[in-house]
């Protein structure tokens, strides 16, 4: 798979699972909203590791992008399962 595409996918999965995550620990009790705002920063952390073991050097406007793909995708999903 290429560089640029992995950039790309890992970020939106893992933002997935986080906002899955998220709506796993907080469920109905919305005083615990930081805790799925304490997952999306642990799951962006995470993602510093798994590029180099993929072989993929990241540069600094990479990690905006990265940044904002796992947000996005968190803020979508975790949105979502909260309407239902």
């Amino acid at each position: 798979m290429d560089a640029e595409l992995k950039k790309t996918l890992i970020p939106i999965i893992l933002g997935a699972v986080a906002g899955l995550i998220s709506f796993l620990v907080t469920q109905d009790l919305r005083q615990r909203d930081a805790f799925g705002i304490i997952i999306l920063v642990l799951l962006v952390y995470v993602q510093k590791f798994i590029f180099p073991k993929l072989g993929i050097e990241l540069k600094a406007k990479d990690w905006v992008g990265i940044s904002f793909l796992t947000l996005s995708s968190w803020y979508i999903l975790w949105t979502f399962l909260l309407s239902l």
